[in-house]
């Protein structure tokens, strides 16, 4: 089994105009009010440690907190009504049922993909990632409300779909899923790409994420193994790890296809990521 995702549409972004590198640190300072990049500074400045080690131990405090005090916002985070995914068309939205997901307004790639493709290349990188942030949490974003975070026009938003289209990449967006029938969660991608011999730094460029972001794919797919491993049924684990529903199911699926194919991978995997759910507590026994 090899889950596809459609790459990161850094050829769209390079047909387009570079914008004057003088605006990007601008951009890029936005960062510097923010918690996480204080904490970095400090683990940097005052503990002389790396910025990969302290970028490492930073994504290990918001993954530690996120899991012992409960459903929480990061500070580029907000909380957006989307409508569930299992909604079928048809029905007005007064009377779809919604569901509430986090969306990251920013992140730190936001500001190399504006120094890349502008504005625009900016944007369509934006509406790559919070239309699939949304459908792995298993709500979907309609294009006036992709026009709305991104404070633009429907139109604009129909284009640049219509264009990312054109380039191979498929967007998981209310209506779209219908014609495209399931899209893979970008965990699960993550996941797979390293399973079938991909190394991270690949796997990072390809699907438009950072190298952090692929580790904690990579932990949260060995913390839901492992609970698979001792008993725990699907609701427990997304009790016990929070990781969403339609994330777990694809884990276990890619785990039982590479388990089958005896997958020489899968023991590297383990062997790379030391699953964090064995030290962690077990809040009820399995059922």
């Amino acid at each position: 089994m090899r889950f596809i995702i459609q790459k990161d549409p850094s050829t769209i972004r390079k047909r387009l105009m570079p914008m004057q590198r003088t605006e990007v640190p601008s951009l890029r300072s936005a960062w510097t009010k923010t918690k996480e990049y204080q904490l970095l500074a400090i683990l940097e400045e005052e503990y002389g440690l790396k910025h990969a080690t302290s970028r490492s131990l930073v994504n290990l405090m918001n993954e530690f907190a996120g899991e012992f005090y409960g459903w929480h916002r990061g500070d580029m985070q907000i909380i957006y009504h989307t409508v569930d995914m299992r909604e079928p068309p048809g029905r007005a939205f007064g009377e779809m049922p919604l569901r509430p997901v986090f969306l990251t307004i920013s992140v730190p790639e936001d500001a190399a993909a504006f120094e890349k493709g502008g504005l625009q290349g900016m944007r369509q990188y934006k509406l790559i990632r919070l239309a699939r942030e949304a459908y792995d949490q298993g709500g979907l974003l309609t294009q006036h409300d992709l026009a709305l975070l991104l404070t633009t026009s429907s139109r604009t938003i129909q284009r640049d779909i219509k264009e990312l289209r054109g380039a191979g990449i498929r967007l998981p967006t209310r209506g779209a899923i219908h014609e495209y029938g399931h899209i893979p969660s970008i965990r699960s991608v993550c996941v797979d790409r390293f399973l079938c011999g991909e190394d991270v730094d690949s796997t990072a460029d390809e699907c438009g994420v950072s190298v952090d972001i692929v580790r904690r794919y990579h932990r949260q797919f060995t913390d839901t193994v492992v609970l698979y491993a001792r008993g725990y049924r699907a609701n427990e684990i997304i009790d016990v790890t929070g990781i969403p529903e339609k994330v777990v199911g694809e884990f276990l699926i890619l785990y039982e296809c590479h388990k089958n194919r005896k997958s020489p991978r899968l023991n590297d995997f383990f062997a790379r990521y030391t699953p964090g759910i064995i030290q962690r507590p077990v809040p009820f026994a399995p059922r």
